[in-house]
């Protein structure tokens, strides 16, 4: 394998923020929707998920790289690990952890590169590096020409092909790693399923999976989130996220479970951002202290009251991807905030309807992160920059909203929903249920074929 590595420092949080400010169209009333930012076979079942999951211990036995993180800042990484990825193993996905102190000013995050058969090694489309933590799967869109650098290989999921990953970080130290492949075939229409560059601003609506999955969901209350913590007393929310997976271009129906906490350490959240596991009310710490509370074969949601200090912070997700298959681990979860989607009502009361409604389009959202959906645009606008674009999602099929628009009815450099309600490709995406923000007003119901297509691939689906 090449020893060859490209040095990429890039940063994309899932988080969603409430900004205060006025009403209507101007996007500083927006509620910001940012993406954030770890063996055994479950054996094949009708009535639930089929999953490979491998867990190991591997040595960063190779390097240094000098000077890869910057001036006398070494890089270390593993030997290959295989795996195979095709119609029968529709999905894979990693996560892997390396204990250093590295995650402030001085950032140099672990990642991965990828190889295939012949040996030619290709960075990902990953978006997210935490630090000490990171996920990725394969693959993140139909057409690997559209979202991975000039001279990659083409990564081709319809077809059997064994894969090599290695692991890289900033010290010499093991790395935990986690996989998870889904063994539920590709049904047909998924096996030949090819996008349609986008066009227009309703490209790949049309699109109708005719096999309808499932896709678990384990709702987590935690102690003082909700004052009746049942499956009904949120029922416009469940039903809103419902309708958002049933529909034609997804064509998922949800199955929803519920557990709850009494720990009180978890009123509130305490940080959302550090990987210090050991911080009190810390979501690492939520994540990882409570892995009895999650199911490794559902989306497991917990629900909070708020997070301290982060102001309208509507959710969370682990990772573009989460990790499915395992418990307690920094990308098991996700988290949905109560108390900024209220409008009406006193703190720590029940939600209107419509309030419960908003909740469902944040637990949406989440799942989509956590499933391997981005952002449609990201805050600025989406750019014409080379492979991988980091400001628009890795799905050719996808319309986006050009940074032209920020200035479209505010000039203040960011996308507002109702600047990007065009009719073409690059001046829309404001309907999408994935599009990074969300004004209360525009309904974000839209989810294309290709996005359906990574959803219904996930191991998570059956």
């Amino acid at each position: 394998m090449s020893n060859l590595r490209l040095s990429f420092v890039s940063v994309f949080l899932c988080f969603f923020i409430s900004c205060g400010g006025g009403g209507g169209g101007d996007s500083s009333a927006l509620l910001m929707l940012l993406g954030a930012s770890i063996a055994a076979g479950s054996g094949d079942s009708a009535s639930g998920p089929c999953m490979l999951t491998t867990q190991k211990t591997i040595a960063a036995n190779n390097g240094p790289v000098a000077n890869y993180y910057g001036t006398g800042k070494s890089l270390y990484y593993s030997s290959p690990q295989s795996f195979s990825a095709g119609p029968v193993n529709p999905s894979a996905v990693f996560y892997i952890e390396q204990s250093h102190s590295y995650t402030g000013a001085d950032f140099r995050p672990v990642h991965y590169y990828f190889y295939n058969f012949a040996g030619t090694s290709f960075s990902n489309r990953e978006g997210i590096l935490a630090g000490q933590h990171a996920t990725s799967m394969l693959g993140y869109g139909s057409n690997s020409f559209f979202y991975l650098a000039s001279g990659a290989p083409y990564v081709n999921v319809n077809t059997a092909n064994n894969w090599y990953v290695d692991l890289n970080g900033p010290v010499s130290t093991n790395f935990q790693f986690k996989q998870t492949i889904g063994c539920k075939p590709m049904t047909d229409d998924e096996k030949f399923f090819s996008a349609v560059v986008s066009s227009s601003s309703t490209n790949g609506l049309s699109r109708t999976w005719a096999k309808t999955k499932k896709i678990n969901v384990n709702i987590i209350f935690l102690n003082n989130s909700y004052q009746t913590k049942t499956l009904e007393a949120i029922q416009p929310a469940l039903d809103r996220f419902k309708t958002l997976y049933a529909q034609n271009t997804v064509n998922v129906a949800l199955v929803f479970s519920v557990k709850t906490s009494s720990d009180p350490e978890f009123n509130e959240i305490s940080d959302v951002s550090s990987e210090n596991t050991s911080l009190t009310g810390g979501l690492l710490r939520l994540y990882t202290t409570t892995a009895s509370l999650q199911d490794p074969k559902a989306l497991n949601i917990y629900i909070a009251s708020e997070a301290t200090g982060e102001g309208g912070l509507l959710g969370i997700a682990g990772g573009i991807p989460g990790l499915p298959g395992f418990t307690g681990t920094k990308a098991s979860a996700m988290t949905v905030f109560i108390e900024p989607h209220r409008t009406s009502g006193s703190a720590g009361s029940l939600l209107s309807n419509s309030d419960l409604t908003f909740v469902g389009n944040t637990m949406a959202h989440e799942a989509g992160h956590f499933l391997g959906l981005f952002h449609t645009s990201e805050s600025a606008g989406s750019t014409n920059a080379a492979a991988p674009n980091y400001t628009q999602d890795p799905l050719i099929e996808t319309p986006y909203c050009g940074t032209a628009r920020a200035s479209f009815l505010v000039n203040d450099g960011v996308i507002a929903p109702q600047e990007c309600l065009g009719t073409g490709s690059t001046d829309s995406s404001g309907y999408n249920m994935m599009f990074w923000a969300s004004d209360g007003l525009t309904n974000q119901n839209q989810i294309t074929g290709e996005q359906g297509w990574i959803i219904r691939r996930n191991p998570l689906a059956y």
